[in-house]
């Protein structure tokens, strides 16, 4: 089973190592992979992934395995992800590709000293 992340598509590169004489010895650079499991609720079932720690962030970034699924278009999908998206599809008839998944807003991040400067002139 090769080295690959079924999010970002990240997979193993090869380069150097380079010593302090310059002499070049080939390595490879392997993507930081975690094997775990996502359940989708809306196919009530759980999916075992294998994931690099970034891949991870974006999941939890758009609220889960179906967010994520449902937000990218089947062409920047990999083909597990793509089966995925389509099995949901068939289970939910209203879910298309044109709906918009949206965020929660975030408050901006201000500073404690910056909100009285800015109470303090009111």
């Amino acid at each position: 089973m090769p080295n690959v992340c079924q999010v970002t598509g990240k997979k193993t590169e090869v380069g150097h190592n380079v010593s302090h004489s310059n002499r070049k010895t080939k390595r490879t650079f392997k993507p930081n992979i975690q094997s775990l499991k996502f359940h989708s609720d809306i196919l009530r079932r759980d999916f075992s992934l294998k994931l690099t720690t970034s891949g991870l962030r974006t999941l939890v970034k758009h609220g889960g395995l179906d967010g994520y699924v449902m937000a990218k278009p089947v062409s920047r999908l990999t083909p597990e992800m793509a089966a995925i998206k389509k099995a949901i599809a068939r289970r939910t008839p209203a879910a298309t590709e044109t709906e918009i998944v949206k965020k929660p807003a975030r408050k901006p991040n201000r500073s404690a000293r910056l909100v009285k400067k800015v109470e303090s002139r009111k």
